[in-house]
């Protein structure tokens, strides 16, 4: 068969008429749907969905009905012109008009004659189109074949992007977080097998597959979204696995590109995704008791972390919970009616809520930038300085000290990589005896300086300040510094900090004040941490794990350590607003250990996303928060936070605990020495 005959081929030509049909019969079943929805307005959206679903098959089902009949019937498509349209034309046009005196009225006939002449030009325009379609068909599927193609490739490229987020760099979410997520898949009667994990390249929680659905969470909705609302979440996903909606999504996919030329296929495909997605919220909030002022925040909390990563897929071939319209989505979580509660203090609550859910909106929606997606949250303009005590990094594995160069040189990177003016605080018997510098361990303290970053000092050991004599412990600091000196000498820098060994300040306020008018005499200042926490802990069971090449018990400390340094970024931002009524600049300390290298990403990107800009100590410090007085001493050492609630006399906030499987490796090891 050669070129002339497929284009002049019936199948062209009947394809050409069904394209041509589709136009009038998919636009009069998208009118016939937005009727409906009208009079279905107060119905549920599952109802509302499945009409709009009968809607979207119908406008599948009328040109493939087109179609398969113009096949049969060849001969009529052939003849088109003459055996429908044709001979009327014909014989209007040889129709010989009466002699004028044979009317019986002269107006009648002239009445008659204009009509025979309209229908005449009616006919004969219907019969020329019938005539050149032929010749137009091949161009119009050409045209058709050629769009399918394109919107062909654009679905293919989705599904491949899907298998990327599949399969690259997901890991397993804590053992806390599988045993909560299987029971809550049997609270939703999920008869399928799903698996969850934990993406960093994702920026929203979805669905991918339907044989073997997994849902894909990623890093920053765990760290900045609270455990209740994240679970409001994963709710709606498993819903629309149970729903099997993301077959339906596929198949919605198909049919966009069959009909990519009508906008009314578009409409309808849109209306079903809308009308699915608060289907989903209804089954969230009918379930889950008492979760709908939940489940509204977390979609808010959810669309501002969308805006900030401003994700765009190449096809919608997944379901996510920030779909849809979100301002209606939310208006109809709130606004349902509550019968557990009176329906005067049920509509104040929901108007409460919804006004202050509005105004979160509101302010996600007009600024690029944004605010955390915390509701706590107040300011973008916040401030946060890191120390790192000790430098080096402590050797905890088998290739000592050459593992702590690697980390040392990879939290370089990535403090670099964040624009971080992160100052370290050497201690000095890792990389001397007191006389000469440790090559390997002066070397990484260079590398630091080399990368810009600052230098500080603790003691030459690390001592605990209230167990140690007076003249000792200055002994100590004074040799530290001697080190230390030697190494700054060489590029000519200066010393200006010193941290205190376990935050611990000493017996007595004479102790304390003596020791820091001795600081200041060689040109030292003390740090005050308000940002105290447990990381050392999560990096020694990390560090444990890794000498045991135990990749799960990393990956599970890692999300543990994430979730963990989220709560105390709340424990802490609560102690500056109760004890400032503001947001003071920060002041951190941590470790510089391979779990923060290894996590450093989701850390500081979790930092960022709350407000935070990175500086240096010397602009933390001059808050003038840090003049505030204080007077504990003892045994403990303690944030600062925490020492200004004690002056004030007010009790202290619960501190984030540390979770149980970190404790038990800690204790666990321990008890082996």
């Amino acid at each position: 068969m050669n070129w002339n005959e497929i284009l002049n081929s019936p199948v062209i030509e009947n394809l050409g008429w069904t394209l041509l049909h589709s136009v009038w019969q998919i636009a009069f079943v998208a009118f016939f749907l937005f009727i409906g929805l009208k009079i279905l307005a107060k119905a549920s959206a599952n109802t509302r969905c499945l009409v709009s679903l009968f809607a979207l098959v119908l406008s599948l089902g009328l040109p493939i009905s087109t179609f398969v009949w113009l096949s049969q019937n060849s001969s009529v498509v052939n003849q088109f012109g003459k055996d429908f349209i044709g001979e009327g034309a014909e014989s209007s046009a040889q129709k010989s008009y009466p002699p004028e005196n044979l009317s019986p009225v002269k107006n009648s006939t002239n009445t008659n004659t204009a009509n025979e002449i309209i229908l005449s030009s009616v006919g004969n325009f219907q019969s020329t189109f019938a005539q050149n379609f032929s010749a137009l068909a091949p161009f119009l599927v050409g045209f058709w074949i050629f769009g399918m193609l394109i919107f062909a490739f654009r679905f293919a490229g989705g599904v491949w992007q899907l298998r990327i987020y599949k399969t690259r760099e997901t890991f397993a979410l804590s053992a806390d977080w599988q045993v909560r997520f299987k029971d809550l898949c049997e609270r939703l009667n999920v008869k399928q097998t799903v698996e969850i994990l934990q993406s960093k390249i994702v920026e929203t929680p979805m669905v991918i597959g339907w044989l073997k659905p997994v849902i894909l969470v990623p890093t920053s909705v765990i760290l900045q979204i609270n455990p209740r609302e994240l679970e409001t979440i994963l709710a709606h996903e498993l819903i629309h696995i149970r729903r099997c909606d993301y077959l339906i999504n596929l198949a919605q996919g198909f049919i966009e590109i069959l009909f990519f030329y009508h906008p009314c296929v578009w409409w309808i495909s849109g209306e079903i995704r809308r009308e699915r997605e608060c289907a989903c919220d209804d089954a969230v909030t009918e379930i889950l008791e008492d979760s709908r002022f939940v489940y509204a925040n977390a979609l808010t909390n959810l669309e501002e972390l969308r805006l900030r990563a401003k994700t765009n897929t190449t096809t919608p071939l997944f379901t996510a919970a920030n779909g849809g319209n979100l301002m209606n989505r939310i208006q109809r979580i709130i606004g349902q009616k509550n019968t557990e509660t009176s329906g005067a203090n049920s509509l104040w609550t929901a108007g409460l809520a919804f006004l202050l859910i509005s105004a979160l909106l509101l302010t996600v929606f007009s600024s690029n930038s944004g605010v955390n997606v915390n509701a706590q949250i107040k300011t973008k303009n916040r401030k946060l300085a890191i120390g790192f005590v000790s430098i080096p990094p402590l050797d905890r594995t088998k290739n000592a000290p050459k593992d702590a160069d690697a980390t040392a040189r990879l939290l370089i990177e990535k403090l670099k990589s964040h624009k971080i003016p992160a100052i370290g605080f050497v201690q000095g018997s890792m990389i001397s005896d007191g006389e000469k510098l440790y090559p390997v361990r002066a070397n990484i303290v260079r590398l630091w300086r080399d990368a810009g970053l600052e230098i500080g000092i603790g003691n030459f050991k690390h001592v605990w300040f209230y167990h140690t004599p007076y003249e000792d412990f200055v002994a100590g600091v004074e040799k530290n510094e001697a080190v230390v000196k030697k190494i700054l000498a060489e590029k000519n820098l200066p010393l200006g900090y010193f941290s205190y060994p376990f935050l611990n300040t000493g017996k007595s306020a004479e102790e304390r004040n003596r020791f820091e008018i001795w600081l200041q005499s060689r040109g030292l200042s003390p740090v005050k941490y308000t940002i105290d926490n447990q990381e050392w802990m999560y990096s020694y069971a990390y560090d444990m794990a890794r000498n045991d090449n135990d990749i799960n018990t990393m990956s599970e400390i890692r999300a543990e350590f994430l979730n963990y340094m989220r709560k105390m970024f709340d424990h802490y931002e609560a102690y500056s607003q109760e004890t400032f009524g503001r947001d003071i600049a920060q002041t951190m300390v941590l470790t510089p250990s391979r779990l923060i290298t290894d996590s450093a990403d989701e850390l500081f990107g979790m930092i960022k996303t709350r407000g935070y800009k990175f500086v240096s100590m010397d602009e933390a410090l001059a808050d003038e928060a840090y003049q505030t007085p204080e007077n504990f001493f003892g045994k403990a050492g303690i944030s600062w936070f925490e020492r200004w609630t004690m002056m004030q006399g007010r009790k202290l906030r619960d501190e984030p605990s540390v979770s149980k499987n970190v404790q038990k490796i800690w204790e666990e090891t321990r008890t082996k020495k």
